[in-house]
């Protein structure tokens, strides 16, 4: 997570926000996105996507480097950067980090039991979204509607929408989710 929070720190400043005049934009108190930078509290999923949304930036560019080469990026999962949220109790793992010039993020998002994006329904700023549960058990909500879905089912959604993700199981669920720039 401290890297997370270093790098959101440097998008605020890169576009010159101050703390409280991004928190304003954001939705949230100055006190808990000055927390959130200093790396001392785990945001939720959806928190860290209302201060992208802010920015302006997609919720991927907190995992961005500095864009690389535009050969095919192979990242073995040993190597992956995993970032875990004790708010959404979930794990984020971005599977293509550096790649110049792409159009689309992937994303590995694995909740614990009882795990949720976010703590009530959120939208995203741009693009579109597919997700695709690989294991375990989720609950999809978007537009005051709840879908079960089990391993290998997906979900093609406007992220524009109000929508969450859920794990009512026992057991972790892993969806692998793509998110368009």
């Amino acid at each position: 997570m401290k890297q997370v929070s270093e790098r959101l720190r440097e998008l605020r400043k890169i576009q010159n926000l101050s703390l409280r005049t991004l928190a304003k934009k954001a939705g949230i108190s100055a006190s808990s996105l000055s927390l959130i930078e200093a790396g001392q509290v785990s945001p939720s999923i959806a928190t860290l996507e209302k201060v992208c949304a802010a920015l302006e930036l997609p919720i991927t560019s907190l995992f961005d480097e500095t864009p690389g080469e535009s050969d095919p990026l192979v990242m073995p999962a040993r190597n992956r950067r995993r970032v875990y949220s004790t708010t959404s109790h979930a794990t984020v793992e971005p599977l293509a980090r550096g790649f110049a010039a792409k159009k689309m993020q992937p994303l590995l998002i694995t909740l614990d039991p009882g795990g949720e994006v976010g703590e009530q329904p959120y939208a995203g700023i741009k693009g579109e979204e597919f997700g695709v549960v690989l294991s375990g058990t989720t609950l999809f909500e978007q537009g005051g509607k709840a879908y079960n879905l089990g391993p290998l089912d997906a979900v093609y959604f406007d992220p524009h929408q109000p929508h969450n993700w859920k794990n009512p199981g026992t057991d972790p669920a892993t969806i692998l989710l793509v998110v368009s720039l």
